[in-house]
């Protein structure tokens, strides 16, 4: 059996699915770039006009648009837009046919407070050109192997842009990423029904050789020719005391099958490193436990446990573009009002998403029995996911906010609400309010070697 470990896993690149299928086909590799947006998207919009045509005419900072860089807060593209209406319980039923179950159960458990605020959609943006290059060499070799468990044929960008299967969506999310490296510090807080809040901080590095901008679309980029691991992640806890100097660094493979997922903790009660135990799937995380560590992204780390099939593409209202949420101006105790994020710093935006729901097989074990995934078909970033018990009763919902990273020309993720249904608890994770926006492509690669343990004990005790 293959593990999953520790508690930073919430950033380890993954999501997963069921069994072996073949390449894209020749003839959704030829409508790239003509019906279809360089990263599988249907370039249309929708008949009433609230998604409108992809045009991806902006990449980059949109000119005229003042901006001080990286490490600075991002300006709001369209700060002078205001919702076309706003989703309530009351009139949730005019808008059933574009809402997920999960956003319904939010309407239906939160009636007084929670509701959506739909903006005017926007499809300007585009990814650096090699970036779309490397989607398109996928889409021609990529082919997952190994039941599901590994890919081959893959140079980074994002793998399946045109999904066939279950597992070609999950991997098509799992593999998105635009940037060799990202820093930065941010929190991760959950809030309980009485209000009271519960903060883990941390700093934050990552590494994924596979996304560097500069490398070719060819066959000597492919995976694993740069290494079997596709990323590396390490998180420094600096808050709270209890947990203060906790080092997690974790390598994370491409190929579940043939390279087992690698961490290893500092702990600073002992000051010695040990390789994390044996901790995966549905092993709570975070503050207040709210979550499982394979739920981060949408789903992570093996897919041993679920098997995974396509429901295929849907309109969706998801949230979008939400700089306004990230505004350093903006206190947690505003933000993060009870149950569920302050709705006045949620934007959403009328999206076509790609739908798959995993089922727990037969003989496993797991808290969920059945989860839902809705992928954003214009970046591959996941907009939602849906978590049900062994009965199939909705028990969690996740909303993703992002937003386009100007210097890197690519979409981001940003904060990640997992809410818990049952509990009437939430956590909103890489919060950065109070800290400045991460670093992407901006700082130099440190190497492998300084994720190894070697260095996280040397880390540990400075």
């Amino acid at each position: 059996m293959r593990i999953q470990n520790s508690t930073a896993i919430a950033l380890a690149l993954s999501i997963l699915s069921t069994a072996a299928v073949a390449k894209m086909s020749a003839e959704d590799v030829a409508r790239l770039g003509k019906e279809y947006t360089p990263m599988g998207a249907i370039k249309a919009g929708s008949e009433d006009g609230l998604l409108p045509q992809w045009t991806g005419k902006v990449v980059g900072l949109p000119e005229g648009m003042q901006w001080d860089g990286p490490g600075t807060p991002y300006p709001d593209p369209w700060p002078q837009e205001k919702p076309l209406f706003v989703i309530t319980k009351d009139n949730m039923e005019e808008h059933a046919a574009r809402l997920s179950p999960g956003q319904i159960a939010m309407f239906e458990t939160y009636a007084d407070t929670f509701r959506m605020p739909v903006y005017p959609g926007h499809r300007e943006f585009a990814y650096y050109q090699n970036f779309y290059d490397k989607v398109r060499y996928n889409a021609e070799h990529g082919e997952l192997i190994n039941g599901d468990e590994g890919i081959k044929g893959f140079v980074g960008g994002a793998a399946f842009p045109v999904p066939g299967t279950g597992a070609e969506v999950v991997w098509f999310t799992r593999t998105t990423g635009a940037y060799l490296t990202r820093d930065g510090e941010y929190s991760d807080i959950a809030v309980f029904p009485n209000g009271t809040q519960s903060t883990r901080r941390s700093k934050f590095i990552q590494e994924s050789p596979y996304a560097d901008r500069n490398n070719p679309a060819t066959a000597e980029f492919e995976y694993p020719n740069l290494g079997k691991y596709a990323g590396y992640i390490m998180t420094y806890v600096t808050e709270p005391a209890r947990d203060k100097g906790l080092i997690t660094s974790i390598f994370e493979p491409y190929d579940y099958s043939e390279n087992a997922r690698e961490v290893w903790r500092y702990l600073p009660g002992s000051r010695r490193v040990r390789r994390a135990p044996t901790v995966g799937f549905d092993t709570p995380d975070g503050p207040g436990g709210l979550k499982t560590i394979d739920e981060v992204r949408g789903f992570n780390g093996s897919m041993e446990r679920f098997e995974w099939k396509i429901i295929g593409r849907q309109e969706m209202y998801i949230p979008y573009h939400n700089y306004k949420f990230d505004d350093p101006n903006v206190s947690y105790e505003e933000l993060l009002t009870k149950f569920h994020a302050n709705p006045d710093y949620m934007r959403y935006e009328l999206k076509r998403v790609w739908v798959a729901e995993g089922t727990l097989r037969e003989g496993e074990r797991h808290i969920y029995g059945k989860r839902r995934i809705y992928v954003d078909e214009d970046t591959g970033l996941t907009a939602i996911t849906e978590n049900y018990d062994g009965r199939g009763e909705l028990w969690k919902v996740v909303l993703f906010n992002n937003i386009y990273e100007y210097n890197g020309e690519a979409y981001v993720r940003r904060v990640q609400v997992y809410h818990d249904l049952r509990a009437g608890a939430y956590i909103a994770e890489r919060l950065i309010n109070d800290s400045t926006p991460m670093f992407y492509d901006v700082n130099p690669v440190k190497g492998p070697a300084h994720f190894s343990p070697t260095n996280v004990r040397k880390l540990g005790r400075r």
